[in-house]
C-alpha cells in the first residue's frame, strides 16, 4: 500500500504523539530502574518493604473496586431508563456534570459533606444528631466524590450496547413463555454483559488514578496512590520512586481489568453474529 503526500502529512500529528509517549514512557522506565552504581531494582524494593505504601496500594484498588460496583449497580437500571425512553434532556443531564471541572465538582461535595457543611447543618437544625458527623476525610466521602464523578461514563457504556440489542428479542422470548425475570436474566443481561465490562473497565481505571478527589475528601489518612504519587513528584521531587509506583501501578491495573476483559469476550461471542466457540 502507498501513502500519498497528504496522508504522510495527516500522519505527523500522530507519529508526534507516538513519539512524546513512548518517550515519557521510556524516561519513566528508566528513572526506576535508576540507582546510585548503576541500573536497579532498589525503587521496587523500596515500595514492596514499606508497610504503609503497601497499605495504600491495596487500599486503592478496594476503593476501586467499591467504586466501580457502585457505579454499575446505579448505572445500569438508568441506562435502561434512558433506552426505553430517549429523550436528548435525559442525555444532557448526564453529560451536564462532563462539562464542569473536577475540581469544582469535588469542592461541591466539600460544601456538602464538610463539618459545616449543609447535610450536617440540616441534621443538626432537624435535631437528627446534636454535633456535626465525619463525612469526609474518610473512605465513604472517597467514595461518594468519585461514583459522582466517574457514574456519567458507566451510564454511557452501558447504554452505548443496551440501544443496539434488538426488541424482537425479548417479545420473542415473552411470547414463548418466559417470565420477566428470565427474559431479563436469560436474553437482556447477557446481551449488555459487554457494555457492562466496559463501563467497569473505564471506572476502574480511571479510580485507581485519582489525586484530586481523594485529595480533597480523604486528607492525608486516606491516601490513594495517585495522590502519593503526586506527592512524590510534585512535594517531595523524588523522580525515581514516583517512577516505580506508576509503573507498579499500571502493571496491578491491567492485571486487575481482565477479568472484565474476559467477560467482554464471553458475552461478545453470545451476541447475535458473534464468533462461536
Amino acid at each position: 500500500m502507498k501513502f500519498g503526500r497528504a496522508t504522510l502529512l495527516l500522519l505527523l500529528p500522530c507519529v508526534g504523539l507516538l513519539i512524546s509517549m513512548l518517550t515519557g514512557v521510556g524516561s519513566l522506565v528508566i528513572q526506576a530502574f535508576a540507582g546510585s552504581q548503576g541500573p536497579s531494582i532498589a525503587n521496587f524494593t523500596e515500595f514492596t518493604s514499606r508497610p504503609e505504601v503497601v497499605g495504600v496500594f491495596w487500599y486503592t484498588h478496594e476503593v476501586a473496586l467499591i467504586v466501580t460496583l457502585i457505579c454499575v449497580f446505579f448505572s445500569y437500571p438508568l441506562a435502561v431508563f434512558m433506552a426505553m425512553r430517549p429523550r436528548l434532556i435525559y442525555l444532557i443531564l448526564i453529560l451536564l456534570p462532563l462539562m464542569v471541572s473536577i475540581v469544582v465538582r469535588t469542592y461541591g461535595w466539600v460544601v456538602l459533606l464538610g463539618p459545616r457543611g449543609l447535610v450536617n447543618t440540616l441534621l443538626i437544625d432537624v435535631g437528627l444528631i446534636d454535633r456535626p458527623m465525619r463525612l469526609m476525610f474518610n473512605t465513604g466521602g472517597v467514595v461518594v466524590g468519585l461514583v459522582h464523578i466517574f457514574i456519567p461514563f458507566a451510564v454511557l457504556s452501558i447504554l452505548a450496547v443496551y440501544v443496539k440489542i434488538e426488541k424482537s428479542l425479548p417479545e420473542a422470548a415473552m411470547s414463548l413463555g418466559a417470565s420477566p425475570f428470565k427474559v431479563f436474566t436469560k436474553v437482556i443481561l447477557p446481551l449488555s454483559l459487554p457494555g457492562v465490562a466496559t463501563a467497569a473497565t473505564i471506572v476502574y481505571l480511571l479510580t485507581l488514578g485519582a489525586i484530586v478527589t481523594p485529595l480533597l475528601l480523604g486528607g492525608q489518612q486516606q491516601t490513594m496512590l495517585g495522590t502519593m504519587i503526586y506527592n512524590q513528584m510534585l512535594v517531595y521531587y523524588n523522580f525515581p520512586a514516583a517512577s516505580a509506583s506508576a509503573i507498579l501501578l499500571t502493571a496491578s491495573a491491567a492485571i486487575a481489568v481482565i477479568p472484565f476483559q474476559l467477560i467482554d469476550r464471553w458475552a461478545t461471542r453470545k451476541l447475535p453474529g458473534g464468533e462461536q466457540s
